[in-house]
């Protein structure tokens, strides 16, 4: 195993080994069911705006991508994150679309209003949430070649947008 010699901040010999530096991609497929439809009123008791043109997409870095419409019978979103295994069996999630710390990281989907001109206007997104997948399970998919999927279904209680986090017990995950 190759290494390097390199001091830390304090000037304190440390040895970092090349296979930490090896990096793994994992792809999740992110199938969203159920959708909501193309208008939506927002608010309770349908007193709220109007919002016609709903799609879907998926946040890279700040910007949406891959919105589609909110009438579809599936969409479809496949990001891809750099991993690496993190203390206690945790994975750390890396890339584009990762967001949060290490220890809570998710990715959002996002609800936009397609406008005229083709312009996104976000009003709402869901925090899809990556932490709780432990490191055996991630690599194991990694090493495969094979995507993690998860299943949303992504339509409210009240018939709106899936919006907020949606953790583990929301969510259908499976290798």
């Amino acid at each position: 195993m190759s290494s390097l010699r390199r001091r830390n901040r304090s000037g304190v010999p440390t040895i970092l080994y090349a296979k930490f530096r090896l990096r793994i991609e994992l792809t999740i497929k992110v199938i969203c069911v159920d959708l909501p439809g193309g208008k939506f009123v927002e608010g309770h008791g349908g007193e709220g705006a109007i919002r016609e043109g709903i799609h879907l997409g998926i946040q890279r870095g700040e910007e949406v991508v891959g919105a589609a419409p909110g009438n579809s019978k599936q969409i479809v979103f496949e990001p891809t994150f750099r991993v690496s295994p993190l203390a206690g069996g945790r994975t750390n999630f890396l890339g584009p679309f990762a967001k949060g710390t290490p220890k809570e990281r998710f990715f959002y989907l996002s609800w936009v209003v397609k406008g005229a001109e083709g312009r996104l206007t976000m009003f709402r997104r869901a925090k899809i949430h990556l932490s709780h997948l432990p490191w055996s399970r991630v690599e194991e998919a990694a090493r495969s070649g094979k995507p993690l999927c998860v299943e949303l279904s992504m339509t409210d209680s009240r018939g709106g947008p899936l919006c907020g986090s949606v953790r583990d017990d929301d969510a259908r995950w499976q290798i």
